[in-house]
Order: C-alpha cells, then structure tokens, then sequence
C-alpha cells in the first residue's frame, strides 16, 4: 500500500484537489450533490497518505481552530450518552461529522497542489454562475407557467420582489445561498489584481465591478434581512483593512456608521414593513405572534433551567421544541428548529458544550495568521452574526461553506502578506 501511494502521491495529490474545486464548484448551487463530492474528496485525501508524515509542531497555531472545532463534535458526540432520540442523534452526527473530519486535514494540511488564489476563481466563476441559472430558471418558470403546482405564478397584486426571492429561496434557502455569495465577493477583491494584470487595470475592473454587481444583485434577490447586517459587517472590516486608520477612535467611529447604515437598510427592508418594536422587546409568548423567532426564542428561554447545565443531548433540539410549541399551543410553529444556533447549542450540549463552541470560533481570529487571517475575521463576523438568527449549521449548505473557507484559511496561513503562496501546507 505504501509503495502504490508513493509510486502514484502526485497523481492521487491531482485528482484530490480537482475533487476539492469540484465541491468549492458546487457551494452556491443546491446540496444535492455536494455531500457526495465531500466524501470523495475526504476519501481521496486519505488515500493521498497526507497523514503518514509527522506534523511541524512548529506550526501548531495553524492547527488549534481545527482541534477547537473537533473537540465541540467530540462534546456533542458524548452528549448521545443522555440523549433521548436516537435517531435525531445519529442523523446529526452524520451531518456533523465534516467536523470531526477536518481535524485531520487540519493538522496534516493538504498538497502543494493546493492553490488557494485558483480556489477563489473557481468560487467566483461558481457564483456568477449560479446568479445566471437561478435568474434564468425563475424568469422561465414565471413566464411559461411550468410546474404550477409547486412553483406557482405571480398571484395577484403581490409584490414581484417578494415572489421571486421566495421562488429563489425554494432553489436554495436565501440565507446560505447570500453567505456563499458574500464569500464569492471576497473572492473576487482576493484576486483582483492578477485580473487586472491579465486583463488591463481598465476591463480588469470592469470585469471585477460586474462579478460584484451580478452577486450583489442575486443576495438582494433573495431578500434575507440577515445579508443586510451581516454585509454591511463585511463592508466595514474590508475598510478597516484597507483604509489607513490608525487611530481606535477613528475605527469605532467607522463600525458606529456602519452599523446604523446597515439597521437604516434593515428597516427599509418590504418584510419589515410591519415590524414592531415593542413586540419584539415583549417577554411574553403570544401564539398568534407573527414574529415567529422571537416565539421561538421566548418560549426556549423561558424553560431555560431544563438543559442549561448539559443540554438534552445532541439532535434532540427539534423534539423538545416540539413539545414546548404543544405546551404553548403554538402547534403551527410544527416544523421550525431553534433558528439560533447559539440556542439551539445551549439546549443540546449545555454550558460546557458552549464553551467548546465559543472558543472554537474565537481560535479564528486568535490563532490564524498570514494571508488568512483576514479570510478568518471575516468567516468569524458572517457566522457569529447569522447564527444569531438562524442555525447555519442546520443544513448542508452551512456546513460546506465552512470547512471550504477553513482549507482555504489554512492554505493561506501559509502565506505572508505580500508573497506569493507556497503551496504545501504542511
């Protein structure tokens, strides 16, 4: 076994990284495939024989947020011990189990085959595409009427933006679909000057400046008021780290601005037309409430004392939501999940469990350095914010774009400002 490995290392190392951009490929499209395309990808990583060779200790910074994230999969693999539900136990931990997989990627570090300004392109090319067919499907939907039953025309004095960004959402929900398309903009800023030098500074940025717009657009579409906040976060750190501020007070000052730019576009959102606040500061559960995440939110803290200490066991968040939606008598709130993934954490693995999770999140900005750790802040804002208002680890999609940006993070740790990428990271 050993001989074929070393015989065949740089053939096996190929396909495992065209493997790698087929999945990057597939991030903005629906998930269908992408679960298969992880696992062959893991699978030929492992026949790569990365994890024969010793590790560098030396660059044992670079592996901590990988071993922080194991260790929270450790704790909600343990969990199962007082679990209930076996079988929402174990089909969490089959969607968790990237976790526990990456760990080794992460100590081990992947090929010089690895090119991380390439896996960028593939990202931006994937998105613009993606904007294309999505646009392409709806309008021809919308136009010829095909599949009425599911997808449905434009009812009557109904609002199109509201219609097509629900149409998108029933592709690909508009949450994950908008974070993969903000990562497909920093993408596209990460190798926007090898554009402009094969292209000109002039159609190089007029390419750039379109990629942007097409993107943009597509995460307007979807209409997730999330995007708004967690993009206008986004915005604010790419200037912190461009523009040349030095002073603290001039950089809490541009974060204050941005904020209220961001909650200014909030409110101009269609779905917060009937948006009220002294709803939304009210402790008490109302079952005819339409402001369905704060029910949610309430009716969870309010029973706070059942799971604080170790949580009711990993996947079985859904099941005792499900009975406290019956004790409210909120029986059409049926099929929504804890929409909070520091919730819906605390409910399953409790306080310790908590722990592991903050402190897995916190090693990013922490541990990273190089050319990664400005991608590092950035994955850190996009998620600490979304998964205020929604679990981003509830499907698929959140869990592929995570450990896609985390290989990239750890290719370009290997990598100082200014220098081009050395391409083995381990």
């Amino acid at each position: 076994m050993n001989n074929f490995l070393y015989k065949y290392q740089s053939f096996i190392g190929k396909v495992n990284y065209l493997l790698f951009l087929v999945v990057v490929a597939l991030l903005p499209f629906p998930q269908l495939f992408s679960r298969h395309a992880w696992i062959l990808w893991i699978g030929c990583w492992i026949l790569e024989g990365r994890f024969l060779s010793k590790p560098k200790l030396n660059e044992w910074r670079k592996m901590l947020p990988f071993l922080f994230f194991g260790a929270w999969f450790l704790w909600k693999a343990i969990s199962g011990l007082w679990a209930q539900d076996d079988i929402a136990y174990n089909w969490l931990l089959e969607r968790y189990t990237m976790f526990g997989l990456l760990v080794p990627v992460g100590i081990w570090g992947v090929s010089s085959h690895y090119d991380w300004k390439q896996i960028c392109r593939v990202l931006v090319i994937a998105c613009i595409a993606a904007a294309g067919v999505y646009a392409f499907t709806i309008f021809w939907v919308y136009n010829n009427n095909i599949f009425y039953n599911e997808i449905g025309a434009l009812p009557a004095n109904e609002f199109p933006f509201d219609f097509f960004a629900e149409k998108i959402s029933f592709i690909k929900h508009r949450l994950f679909l908008s974070s993969i398309m903000m990562m497909g903009i920093m993408a596209l800023l990460y190798i926007r000057k090898d554009i402009c030098q094969k292209r000109g500074t002039f159609l190089g940025w007029i390419m750039i400046v379109i990629g942007i717009a097409i993107m943009v657009s597509l995460i307007i579409a979807t209409g997730s008021r999330a995007s708004i906040l967690s993009g206008a976060a986004l915005i604010t750190i790419a200037l912190l780290y461009k523009l040349p501020i030095r002073k603290i007070k001039y950089k809490i000052a541009l974060i204050v601005f941005a904020g209220f730019i961001g909650t200014f576009a909030l409110l101009q959102h269609p779905r917060m037309s009937d948006f009220s606040f002294e709803e939304a500061i009210s402790k008490e559960v109302d079952k005819y409430d339409e402001y369905v995440r704060l029910n949610i939110w309430r009716i969870a803290l309010h029973n706070r004392d059942e799971y604080s200490l170790y949580g009711v066991g990993a996947g079985q968040s859904f099941g005792y939501l499900q009975e406290k939606y019956a004790d409210y008598n909120i029986t059409h709130y049926s099929q929504l999940n804890a929409h909070n993934q520091y919730l819906e954490e605390w409910i399953e693995i409790g306080i310790p469990g908590m722990v592991f999770f903050i402190l897995a999140w916190l090693s990013l900005v922490v541990f990273v350095q190089g050319e990664g750790r400005k991608t590092a802040i950035l994955l850190f804002t996009l998620y600490s914010l979304n998964m205020l208002t929604d679990c981003m680890f509830g499907r698929f999609d959140g869990i592929a774009l995570w450990g896609v940006i985390m290989i990239l993070i750890r290719i370009q740790s290997n990598t100082q400002s200014h220098q081009q990428p050395t391409g083995d990271t381990q």
